[in-house]
C-alpha cells in the first residue's frame, strides 16, 4: 500500500503544472531553430550515385571493348549517350552515335550512323525516334516510333 501511495504522489507531482516563471521562456528560446540544410536532397544524391554507377560501367565497357562500346549517363538531365562500332578504315567500319533523352515514360533517340567500306564513308543522320516500353499478352517489348515526315520550324 505504501509503495502505491508513494508512486501516486510522485506521479501527481510530475504531472502538476509548473510555476509561472517557466512559462515566460518562449519555445524559440528553449529549442532554437536548426541551421538551414545545405546538402543535396536525397533525390539528388540517389540520382548522382546512379549516374556515377552508369558512367563507371560505361568506362569499363570502353576499356574492355577497345572503343567498340561507349556509355555516358547524366542522371540529372535524364540523358545518356551510347556509342557502338569500330573497324578498320581500309576494310569495313561501322559506328553508331546516339543521344537519349528519357521523359514522360519514353526515350527520345537521336542517332548518327557512319558506315565505311574500303575508305568510302557514308554518313546517315537518322530521324529522331521514340522508344516506348510496352507489353503484348504478357510479353515485354519495346515499341519504336519513327516519323515518316518531320517538319522543322
Amino acid at each position: 500500500m505504501r509503495v502505491r501511495g508513494g508512486l501516486a504522489l510522485l506521479l501527481v507531482a510530475a504531472v502538476s503544472p509548473r510555476s509561472h516563471a517557466d512559462d515566460s521562456i518562449t519555445v524559440d528560446k528553449r529549442w532554437p531553430g536548426l541551421p538551414a540544410f545545405q546538402a543535396l536532397s536525397l533525390e539528388d544524391q540517389i540520382t548522382d550515385h546512379l549516374t556515377e554507377l552508369g558512367n563507371l560501367v560505361g568506362s569499363h565497357v570502353d576499356v574492355l571493348s577497345h572503343d567498340m562500346i561507349g556509355l555516358h549517363v547524366n542522371g540529372r538531365a535524364n540523358r545518356a549517350r551510347l556509342r557502338l562500332g569500330g573497324g578498320n578504315d581500309r576494310y569495313l567500319t561501322f559506328r553508331l552515335d546516339s543521344d537519349w533523352l528519357f521523359a514522360e515514360g519514353k526515350a527520345r533517340v537521336n542517332a548518327h550512323v557512319e558506315l565505311g567500306l574500303h575508305g568510302h564513308m557514308l554518313d546517315l543522320q537518322l530521324p529522331a525516334m521514340d522508344v516506348i516500353p510496352d507489353s503484348y499478352h504478357g510479353q515485354q517489348l519495346v515499341q519504336v516510333n519513327v516519323p515518316l515526315l518531320e517538319r522543322h520550324f
